[in-house]
């Protein structure tokens, strides 16, 4: 990667299969390090800048969502400095962590956890004393994707369940829900705190490991129709939405009404006589929104599979974790382009690559 002019600090990049964490310098693209043998399997990534520690939520032993297989249960705290694992939090009897949050304001971790044994909801943690301190259930059998406002409320959606559920930090109650017909994916908060954006309905998703593609089934009448929602903070209402042709995934809300979103873009899966190892992926996209009136502004072209995205400051670059390739795609805004690319755990038929997380 060649050198550029980001905002100075580091990029912490995960992958769920080589179970790694990369250290990457903003300026250069230059690989600072590695942590290796992470438990399985990391994924979401938050930071806490007063301590300079990162916690890393490990969901699955193995697999992906809604399979029958080992739910993990800890959160990994990283020396952002030494880049090394000081500590490894044991959220037991919750399980399947997928995201996680530091609220600076609270001194809160806060993750959301899948449904075993009757334990589901959101668990917030002693950043601390690293102890629970509750457990808040929600009405959907699991927690996924989060969204938060600091001192305030945290915004939660369930994948396949129709509706964002709304947790109060402050009482530690269930506040409330907003419908999204067809369930949802992720979700974020502006960095200002006035909105939260979400990606509705869940992508429908047929997933084959082994090659390494997202298949997706025809669509089908009465469908509901791919958004992105915007929802005032203070009414937990939807205000507004764009609608798309293809089902986005990932999202992300950056500063002065900027918001990113990632579409997988994927294909139909062919006949039973097809090769799937040897089926081209198709690429995906980075969709850029002004929320002011919730238009598409560009589009840039990325790797298969983009999940995670985080951008600068300064709306100046976004940086697209790619699960197939096990690359994080660096893109230029202002220039609609992709001018990078960042190895993670490029290679091998699924790469994983996750979370990401950005260390002024």
């Amino acid at each position: 990667m060649t050198s550029t002019t980001y905002t100075a600090g580091t990029l912490l990049v995960s992958s769920s299969t080589a179970k790694n964490l990369d250290f990457f310098d903003l300026r250069s693209g230059r690989k600072l390090g590695t942590i290796t043998d992470l438990l399985a399997e990391p994924h979401e990534i938050a930071y806490d800048a007063g301590r300079r520690r990162a916690y890393i939520a490990h969901t699955y032993r193995h697999g992906v969502y809604d399979q029958d297989v080992p739910k993990s249960h800890e959160i990994t705290v990283v020396n952002v400095d030494d880049r090394a694992v000081e500590s490894v939090i044991d959220i037991a009897p919750y399980h399947a962590p997928h995201d996680v949050e530091y609220d600076p304001e609270l001194d809160l971790i806060i993750t959301g956890v899948e449904n075993l044994a009757g334990r589901r909801g959101v668990v917030l943690i002693n950043a601390t004393t690293h102890e629970i301190e509750a457990g808040i259930a929600t009405d959907a059998r699991n927690c996924h994707w989060l969204a938060l406002v600091p001192g305030r409320k945290v915004y939660v959606t369930h994948k396949e369940a129709p509706i964002i559920s709304v947790i109060d930090l402050v009482g530690r109650r269930l506040e409330g829900s907003i419908e999204v017909p067809g369930g949802a994916e992720e979700i974020d908060a502006a960095p200002e705190g006035d909105f939260v954006y979400a990606v509705t309905p869940r992508m429908p998703v047929e997933v084959d490991l082994a090659s390494g593609h997202f298949f997706r089934p025809e669509p089908q009448p009465g469908d509901p129709v791919p958004r992105i929602v915007k929802i005032d903070v203070e009414t937990n209402a939807v205000i507004d939405e764009i609608q798309f042709g293809n089902h986005q995934m990932g999202i992300r809300a950056g500063c002065d009404g900027r918001v990113y979103a990632s579409s997988m873009n994927n294909r139909v899966r062919p006949g039973p006589e097809a090769d799937l190892s040897a089926l081209p992926r198709t690429d995906g996209v980075l969709n850029i929104l002004d929320a002011t009136d919730m238009s598409l502004v560009g589009t840039v072209t990325v790797d298969a599979l983009p999940m995670t995205i985080r951008v600068s400051p300064d709306n100046a670059t976004a940086w697209v974790a790619s699960l197939a390739t096990g690359r994080v795609a660096v893109v230029d805004v202002a220039g609609r382009r992709r001018i990078a690319d960042l190895d993670n755990n490029a290679g091998g038929s699924y790469g994983g690559t996750h979370g990401m997380v950005l260390v002024p």
